[in-house]
Formats: C-alpha cells, structure tokens, sequence
C-alpha cells in the first residue's frame, strides 16, 4: 500500500454532523464559532496538501450540509479550482462566497468565520491579481471595532490579521499606508489601556503581558512604516521588566527563568545596553539563587542548570523544528518536538552508551555545553530525576511558546495532530480545542484548567478504545477508574520512561518538587498564585499529544513515519 493510501485510511475528517453541532452552538453562542471554523479548516487544509482526500471527502461531507454557511460552499468552489484545473469561474465563485461568508460573520459577530473568511478571500484576490483594497479596509475596521476602545475578540485572531495586512500592502501606496498607520494607532491606543489597567488594579501580569504583546505588534508594524522604534522598543523592555518584577515577588526561580526568555527576546535585546543587560543577568543569577535558597528551606532538592545552558538546549530544539518545517511542514516538526523520546527525562540506571538530548545537541553543535544528570531514580524520586525533569519541562515549554512568538507553531498544527487521535471523544477534542486557543492567546490559567481534566480522559478514552477494562465497581454500581490505574494500565503499550513521567508529572505526590503532581494540584485548588505560567499551560496538551502517539500510533507512523527519523533532514543520524 502506498504512502498516499495510508494516510488516506487513517486521518481524521470531521464528520456532518459534528459540523453541523459545531454551527448551531455558533448560532447560540457566537464566541463559541472557532469550533465550527476549525472543521472546516481541515478541508482547506486538504486542498492543499492532500488532493485525493479532499476530492473524495469535500463532497461526501460537506456537500449534504453546503447551505447551510457560505464558508462550506466557498471550500467546494476552491476545491475545483485549485484541484480540479477549474475554470476561472470556480474562482469567481469561490471569491462571491467569500465575501458572502465574510458579510455574514461581520452581521452575526462570528469573529473566527470573519478572520477565516478573510484570509482565504485576501489570498484568493492576490493569486487573482485582484485588487484587495476593500478587504484590507475591512480588516483592519474589524480590528479597530474589536480592539481600539476595548478588547473583544481573540487575541489569536487578531494577530492572523495583522499579519494577513502586513502581507498584503505596501506602504509605499497611499491607501496602504493609511491601512498601516491605523493598524499601528490600534495597538498603541490597545496598550496604553493595559498599562492603565495595570496602574488601577495594580501589578496584573495579564494586563503586562497584553500590554507587551500589542507594543510588539506595533513595532513590528512601525518598522514596515519606516518608523522610528527606539522608544517603543525601551517601552517594551520597561513593561517586560515590570511583569518580570511582579512575577519575581511570587516566585524567585520564575523570576530567574522570566528574565532568561526576556534576555532572548529581540526586541529587548535590541534596547538594552551592554551595561543593562549584565545587570539583568546579575539580577537573573540573584533570583536563582534565591530560589534555590527557597528551595532548601522547604524540603525540595532541585539543581538548576547554569543559566544559559536551557536557553541553548531550548534554541536547538527550535532549530530542528524549523528545519523539518522548512523541509517538510510544521504539523510534522511539532509531531517530533511532542513525541521525541530524548525529550523525556532518562528513568531508572541509564546505559553506558545512552546519550541524552543534550549529548546529542552537543554532538550537532558542538559550542554548545552542559548535559542533563544521568542517573535515574530506583524505586523513588531523585534529585537527578526531579531536575531531568523539570529541565525537560523548561526546554519543551520554551521551544513551543517561542516557535508560537515567531508564527512557526499555528492553533492548527495542534488541532491537526489532536484530530489524528483515534478514540478520543467529541467532547474531549471540544475542550482540548478551547484549550490550545486559550494557549494561544496567553490565557495560561484557563488552559490550565481545561487541559488537565482531560488528560484523565483522554487516558479513558483510548484505553477504552483499545479494549482495556476501565471500569471499577463501586458502591450501587459501577463507575470509570481513576488517574492511578489508568497511567498503570499504559504500560503494554509504552515505554517505561513514559509511564513513569506521567505518573510523576501528573498523579504522584513527590512529583511535586519538579513541579509535577500538576493534576491533583490543579483538581484540589492547589495551585498557587504564579504558576498559572506558560509551562504548565504548555506541557498538559503536548503531554495529551504524546499519550495520543503512544497508545495510538498506527496514524501518525502512517502520515510521519517515527519520530527518530527526522533528523536525517539536518544530514544527521538517528538518536
């Protein structure tokens, strides 16, 4: 059977009447319509990276329902003009649907039908030569509607269309100009208004972060503007360090770990002088040590690396993803960043010969230092484990919000490996999805809460799928069994370093001094203040991915082949 077949046989495509639930809780609920538009997202998706599929699954499933939203109809028109070697009227069709679709949500305040509609229409336009004027002004209304006086659409959606209208103008045009210099008044009126809000309600680090992100929009936007940025870049840097500051005042290991990834953001980098910034790496170095001074005092043994070593480990993992990405597609590079074993901490008496991530991130880069501890625990936790892990945790959390900053990493790409998990439940993919957008948008604490739950369920679920007995008898009846039995039942189907870190991370109590037991803290009211952070907003969903490969992984070989693999594109050998 060929490659094409295979992944025919085994990827997911929505059924109608999902998408047809999708529309009718769009209907009742408006903000709720990212459900509908990522259905359909996967059929678009087909039109461009696999054509046998969406000929054959683009009219059996969306061709029954065509009626019943223009955006369906507008994905069967391209369909037969990108595919089909249709006429240019598919096109034109395509296009009147579009703009019907995109009226539509405009008049029912569907905001993700607004912002899907208008990048395939813009898009569309653009390979049409047509001109795109009215689109860009529309878009760019959208966001002053949504964003100039208060914020009230996704942050995820809004910077698809800052980025659709940074694409499509040129600021050398008149109209375009004015497109662009309104877009920039809209993120500096939208962070001013934070940094207000910050001021009144005092050190709110949501209200710091959005403060932050709307600055970075603008800079990005002022410098296609030819505009000077030097004072919006030390603005940048000054609200950076003020979210620094309120976050340190709960967490000093945080506060180090904060100024790290600030150290690596451009833009700061850009306004620090060099006297600055050995003052924050002074500061950071402090906050470590005080941390770890915490740390003691409490009971808890954890080792940090040198500062610096994670951020590198953390950079040739962003590396190797661009790398795959650039030779093959992101969804597939986010497929190996999830599911490489070397990404997990090393448990139990290591091999001589086995070589950790960092040993191989030496080997390919060889200015690079600094290794993860070896030894494993026997039949208790370790300092060496705890750190493994928690290192393991910085290096994957970091890459993936990074690679999320630069427009690498796309809600998507998520939604295209969760959609690939067979057994899972409509429910739990529902919520998963409004967890991955939460993630996106830095809504840290409300993923948190999400995703955690469904872990569990997840576990459930495929278990269930796959024939296991999940079922526990209890009084008057019957019920599911709990977290512990399930992560027990895993291991016929995975590899003892996986269990073990699930049951460390998520269900075991003396995970906790790497930061672990995350779902009895979270489902006990446990979590503390300033751990709403983008670790343990980031870790629950790859940790989901990695349970859908391990137990599921027919699909994803069948699509990606194994994840160890991929190294061949940097001219590599397998780890």
């Amino acid at each position: 059977m060929n490659n094409d077949n295979q992944t025919l046989m085994h990827v997911y495509v929505p059924p109608t009447n999902t998408i047809r639930e999708h529309w009718k809780e769009t209907e009742k609920h408006p903000e709720e319509d990212f459900h509908f538009t990522s259905d359909l997202e996967i059929f678009i998706r087909f039109i461009d990276n696999n054509p046998e599929i969406a000929n054959e699954k683009i009219p059996e499933k969306l061709g029954p329902i065509s009626d019943l939203h223009p955006l369906i109809a507008a994905i069967e028109a391209l369909r037969q003009w990108k595919i089909n070697d249709g006429y240019y009227e598919h096109a034109r069709a395509a296009k009147h649907l579009l703009s019907k679709s995109l009226q539509r949500g405009l008049d029912e305040d569907h905001d993700s039908i607004i912002v899907r509609s208008l990048q395939e229409l813009v898009t569309l336009q653009a390979k049409l030569s047509h001109d795109n004027s009215e689109e860009l002004s529309t878009a760019v209304d959208f966001l002053d509607d949504r964003y100039y006086e208060e914020e009230k659409g996704s942050r995820s959606g809004f910077t698809e269309t800052i980025e659709l209208v940074l694409q499509h103008t040129d600021p050398d045009k008149p109209f375009d100009r004015g497109l662009l210099q309104r877009l920039f008044g809209i993120c500096v009126v939208r962070a001013n208004r934070y940094r207000q809000e910050d001021d009144e309600l005092g050190q709110n680090v949501s209200d710091q972060s959005s403060c932050r992100d709307f600055l970075g929009q603008a800079i990005k936007i002022g410098r296609k503007l030819d505009i000077d940025d030097a004072r919006l870049k030390r603005r940048y840097t000054d609200e950076y360090w003020r979210y620094i500051e309120t976050q340190g005042e709960r967490d000093s290991l945080l506060k180090g770990s904060i100024i790290d990834e600030a150290l690596r953001d451009p833009i700061v980098s850009e306004a620090l002088s060099d006297d600055e910034k050995v003052e924050w790496k002074n500061e950071m170095q402090d906050s470590i040590r005080k941390g770890g001074q915490e740390l003691k005092r409490s009971g808890k043994k954890i080792e940090r690396a040198a500062p610096g070593v994670l951020k590198k480990q953390s950079e040739t993992v962003q590396d190797i993803f661009k790398n795959i990405s650039v030779h093959d597609n992101p969804t597939k590079a986010l497929h190996w960043l999830v599911n490489e074993v070397e990404l997990l901490p090393p448990y139990g008496e290591q091999d001589p010969d086995h070589h950790s991530i960092i040993d191989h991130v030496n080997h390919l880069h060889p200015q690079l230092s600094g290794h993860l501890t070896q030894v494993g625990p026997d039949s208790d936790i370790t300092q060496a484990y705890a750190q493994d892990l928690l290192q393991c945790h910085l290096v994957t959390s970091g890459a993936v919000v990074r690679l999320i900053e630069e427009g690498w990493l796309r809600e998507r790409h998520f939604f295209q490996l969760l959609n690939m998990v067979p057994g899972l439940s409509e429910h739990t993919i529902w919520y998963l999805t409004d967890a991955i957008n939460y993630l996106f948008d830095k809504e840290y604490a409300a993923s948190i809460h999400i995703s955690i739950p469904r872990l569990e369920s997840s576990l459930y679920e495929l278990l269930n799928d796959l024939g296991d007995d999940v079922v526990r008898q209890m009084d008057g009846g019957t019920g599911t069994r709990t977290l512990t039995p399930l992560i027990s039942q895993i291991d016929s189907y995975t590899i003892e370093e996986f269990q073990e870190y699930i049951e460390y991370a998520y269900n075991e109590k003396k995970g906790e001094t790497a930061g672990g037991n995350l779902r009895n803290r979270t489902a006990h009211g446990h979590l503390r203040i300033g751990q709403d952070h983008h670790i343990n907003a980031v870790m629950p969903i790859v940790d989901i991915l990695r349970i859908g490969y391990h137990l599921r992984p027919t699909p994803f070989v069948a699509a990606f082949g194994h994840p160890s693999k991929y190294l061949y594109i940097n001219g590599g050998q397998s780890w």
